[in-house]
């Protein structure tokens, strides 16, 4: 593994957060072809730089660090943070920037939560399930929800030629190597009724115990969340934290982040606005009938 003392200090604050530059779609992300639009990486930082936390340790270092591509820079999300003072400091094991999509951008209901309304298709039939929106949706960016090794970016060109030049980001502050660590999603809280699965793997977190995503090097995973196309309208949000489920045990577990989803209110199907347009008929045909008795 690279040194730490060899990576240089870019970023101000106790919160992984890049400064925002661009609008959230402003150029599509170096994998979202394959439904990649998250990475994992290892924070090599080790001191805060500037701000009320300057010079003091980075809580974030050595974590896994869950990585929301911009194009050419990284968000980190839910990452651990300061707060309090600089005399007084207290670790957060999340930060304020800690959902997709990022509470910066939710404007409006339409951007608030990822919509769950494609239809379920084999294994995951009668259900409501996640996937690539179009790009015309206000939370396109964010429904590429395929997880990846930030090693998958290194000599990539990826689309718009931004694979490589994200992957050394930040003066390469994610780009080391990390053996010896097998990534594992761990389900903290979620939403009754909101399920993950991936390929014919349904409802993974059914036990407490994390999912393995996979060798930090090399691993990809496209989560399916999913719920019955029978469940209410609403918000469905699932919590999450990046754990090490390998023996290198100089490398720590994230800090705590959300995926939020929203279940619109089913539309009648046409056949049942015919029934109740036939019901409001009758009703209306025996409330003339009663008038006349009258």
């Amino acid at each position: 593994m690279t040194p730490l003392s060899k990576f240089q200090f870019a970023l101000a604050v106790g919160s992984s957060m890049l400064a925002v530059t661009a609008p959230v779609h402003a150029a599509d992300g170096a994998r979202w072809d394959d439904g990649i639009g998250s990475y994992v990486g290892i924070d090599t930082r080790l001191f805060n730089v500037g701000g009320t936390f300057a010079g003091l340790v980075n809580p974030n270092a050595n974590r896994l660090t869950f990585l929301f591509d911009h194009g050419d820079h990284f968000h980190g999300i839910g990452s651990y943070s300061l707060t309090g003072t600089a005399a007084a400091p207290v670790v957060m094991a999340t930060n304020v920037n800690n959902r997709i999509p990022e509470p910066y951008t939710r404007v409006s209901p339409a951007t608030s939560a990822i919509p769950l309304g494609n239809t379920g298709t084999g294994d995951y039939a009668g259900h409501w399930v996640s996937g690539v929106l179009g790009a015309d949706e206000p939370t396109y960016g964010y429904s590429h929800l395929g997880i990846a090794s930030i090693q998958s970016l290194d000599g990539l060109d990826g689309m718009n030629g931004l694979g490589d030049v994200l992957f050394h980001s930040s003066g390469n502050r994610w780009s080391a190597a990390f053996q010896g660590v097998t990534v594992g999603l761990k389900l903290v809280n979620a939403t009754a009724g909101l399920m993950v699965g991936f390929g014919d793997s349904l409802n993974v977190f059914g036990s407490s115990q994390p999912y393995a995503l996979g060798n930090s090097g090399n691993f990809e995973s496209l989560p399916i969340f999913y719920v019955a196309n029978t469940a209410a309208a609403g918000t469905y949000s699932a919590e999450f934290q990046l754990v090490n489920l390998g023996n290198n045990g100089n490398v720590r577990d994230s800090g705590s982040f959300f995926i939020d989803f929203s279940v619109a209110q089913p539309v009648p199907e046409p056949q049942t606005w015919a029934m109740l347009l036939a019901g409001l008929g009758m009703l209306v045909l025996l409330a003339r009938k009663r008038r006349r008795a009258d």
